[in-house]
């Protein structure tokens, strides 16, 4: 490098050398002798008119401070000097103008500082990184103690590990808000597990394949069209059930490259296809008023039904939804299609959102057209009605007979009145009976219900109304859930009573129904599963009673009471000693009295209830027993009450609710009222995708 010209004195106007030239940015610590020359190259280009930059003069002896960095090849002697203090620069003793070195950060600084190792350091910020994080929520996890012992899973049959995988993962898709869960990824990676696992894990994942987002779906039907000999595994074979969601698979195109998918070229490469679903994610709304259910942009097209018959599928189940097609034109196509072949062996249809007509005539009427074509299947065993106001006296009446299962969800022309003669008629055969939502049907076919339904094992009943229009009516339509004189008979085939939200009723009448179940006890040996939640407006005192008398007699008539397990047959670990107790085997039919099994204490017992009882056994200066009308009230009718003759102690599950809450949209819980909550983001690793890679930026 040319010496640079000397500095003049300070009485003439000095020319800035040193802004004349491209600075380099060589960090101290490089040392190479190559980018030395390099920087030199440059340096030693200058500009015209830049000696008119500056008219400021500067001091010979005024050189720039800059901050030092150390270096990875520095000898240890020269760490003192890589403090992070300001080192003047001295200037060459030829006297030339030395150029502006790069001012960079030191190692160490303060806290408040960043560091310029990014090892270091703190993290660099990426794009999409939010610039504070909310601190998460510290959620305790389960730590399972184990034995030690791995028991040989990959030893166990095909069908076992496939039911295992199967119950594990399901469902693979959450149909409301349209997205796929996180065991498609599970099932992925146990499939590669281990060789015994392959099969039975991708058995369980294509059995029924998530079909969102509807790139995924495309990506499918791009492998069941290759060569399957060329595969490594046969997926045709394995597809035994479709759920496709119409609106975001088949009603718009997966990109320019994709287009629209062709739900016909999926069918023809699904031969052993028995299931078939075209849903809307809004069918998972109940509640909803006609008018406000809105017909989908995609509706059912004819190429569907010939494909599906020329393919020689045979559908075992299948879903008819008056939002892909208006209810006028729908019941004639569902009639047509029902004495097709592959309609024709159906054991399970869905009916969603179909209504009726007032001026139609009754001969010809949709009522009758919908029977009629119900009965062209005669292996049909399973029916659904979902918010159909087309189910009503006529269509009831004229039901197939052959029905075991039957559910009728949100149908507000379903009353006593016309739900009684059907269960007479057609009730023999009937082994699940679901009635959701019906504001205008009330309890009272219970009272014949053990003589017309013969057969039953799940009974449901859950009475919350929902209603989304703008009266948000709330309530049922009945002046009273059961008459003073009606009580219930149950089935002794029942092995399943879940009722839900009972209300409409008297304290006598709710006494005489949960009677009704405790007499019914030899009966129902079978009965391993009991809920029953009850809605109860009368004061809280009597309420509180009633709570604590009825809650312990089920529990104690009903309730599982198992000896303790062998400690000797167990395969975890115990995590600290503790010492079991002896407990007496209640066997079926025995006799015990109250002294003999004593009442089980309500769970929720109010704090007064309490603090009366403890009242009672204490006593004044003078020795007289303290006691309120209350505690007497309870006590009297513990004592009036008769001796609890049967035991059936088979129940696995007995909830049982009282209290005078009103049932709303959405129930709250103490989750719900958390002061930290999650930031949302916890399922991010810190890394964004590669806009450049073809994905999106945000």
């Amino acid at each position: 490098m040319a010496p640079s010209p000397r500095r003049p004195s300070r009485s003439s106007r000095p020319v800035r050398s040193s802004r004349m030239r491209v600075q380099s940015y060589q960090e101290s610590s490089s040392g190479s002798d190559d980018n030395e020359s390099v920087s030199s190259s440059y340096e030693d280009q200058e500009f015209p008119g830049s000696s008119s930059l500056s008219l400021r003069p500067r001091r010979p002896d005024r050189m720039p401070r800059t901050y030092r960095e150390s270096s990875t090849d520095q000898s240890p002697d020269d760490e003192g000097q890589d403090s992070g203090e300001l080192a003047p620069i001295e200037p060459p003793a030829d006297g030339s103008i030395p150029s502006r070195p790069r001012r960079s950060l030191p190692r160490t600084r303060n806290s408040n500082n960043r560091s310029s190792n990014p090892s270091s350091g703190r993290k660099r910020k990426r794009l999409g990184e939010p610039l504070k994080k909310r601190k998460k929520t510290e959620i305790e996890e389960f730590t399972f103690v184990g034995s030690g012992v791995i028991p040989p899973w990959q030893t166990l049959p095909y069908h076992v590990l496939f039911d295992i995988f199967y119950y594990a993962s399901y469902p693979l898709v959450d149909k409301q808000t349209a997205s796929r869960n996180s065991s498609v990824s599970w099932l992925a990676a146990i499939s590669r597990l281990c060789r015994a696992f392959h099969e039975p894990a991708l058995a369980a994942l294509y059995f029924s394949p998530a079909l969102l987002p509807s790139a995924k779906s495309h990506a499918l039907l791009s492998l069941l069209w290759e060569p399957q000999e060329s595969l490594s595994t046969n997926y045709v074979s394995k597809i035994k059930e479709l759920h496709v969601d119409a609106e975001s698979v088949l009603v718009y195109k997966s990109g320019p490259a994709l287009g629209y998918f062709d739900l016909t070229s999926l069918i023809q490469r699904t031969p052993q296809l028995r299931k078939l679903q075209l849903y809307h994610k809004d069918d998972c709304l109940v509640g909803l008023p006609p008018w406000q259910i809105t017909p989908s942009k995609w509706t059912y097209p004819g190429e569907l039904f010939v494909t599906l018959n020329q393919s020689g599928i045979r559908l075992r189940s299948w879903d008819w939804n008056a939002r892909f097609m208006d209810t006028e034109r729908l019941v004639p196509l569902i009639l047509g299609n029902h004495r097709e072949p592959a309609f024709s062996g159906l054991r399970e249809v869905r009916m969603l959102h179909l209504n009726y007509s007032e001026d139609e005539d009754t001969s010809n009427s949709r009522e009758t057209v919908l029977a009629t074509a119900l009965k062209e299947l005669p292996e049909l065993r399973r029916l659904e009605f979902v918010e159909c106001s087309i189910v009503n006296e006529i269509l009831l009446s004229n039901l197939p007979s052959t029905l075991t299962s039957l559910t009728i969800d949100n149908c507000d022309d379903v009353a006593t009145s016309n739900f009684i003669p059907f269960l007479a008629t057609h009730g023999h055969n009937l082994r699940e009976l679901t009635l959701s939502h019906n504001r205008h049907l009330n309890m009272s076919f219970a009272v014949n219900l053990a003589q017309y339904c013969k057969q039953l094992v799940r009974f449901k009943m859950d009475l919350s109304i929902h209603d989304w229009s703008s009266y948000h009516d709330n309530e049922p339509h009945f002046k009273q859930l059961l008459g003073p004189s009606e009580i219930p008979t149950w089935p002794p085939t029942l092995q399943e009573i879940e009722l839900i939200h009972l209300r409409k009723w008297d304290d006598v009448t709710a006494e005489a129904f949960f009677t009704s179940l405790i007499e019914s006890a030899p009966d129902l040996k079978d009965l391993r599963k009991l809920i029953v939640s009850a809605i109860l407006k009368i004061g809280w005192r009597d309420r509180a009673n009633f709570r604590e008398r009825w809650i312990g007699k089920l529990e104690s008539v009903f309730l599982r009471k198992s000896p303790p397990p062998d400690p000797a047959l167990r395969t975890l670990t115990r995590s600290s000693t503790t010492t079991e107790t002896q407990q007496s085997d209640v066997h079926n039919g025995n006799e015990a009295s109250i002294q003999e099994l004593p009442l089980t204490p309500s769970k929720r017992k109010s704090a007064r209830i309490a603090q009366q009882h403890i009242s009672e056994m204490e006593h004044d200066t003078d020795g007289s027993q303290v006691s309120t009308s209350a505690s007497i009230a309870a006590r009297n009718s513990r004592e009036r009450d008769p001796p609890i003759k049967y035991v059936q102690g088979m129940c696995d599950v007995v909830m049982i609710r009282i209290d005078n809450s009103r049932p709303a949209e959405t129930q709250f819980n103490e989750d719900d009222f958390l002061d930290d909550e999650l930031s949302g983001d916890e399922d991010w690793d810190g890394n964004d995708p590669d806009p450049d890679g073809g994905g999106h930026a945000w």
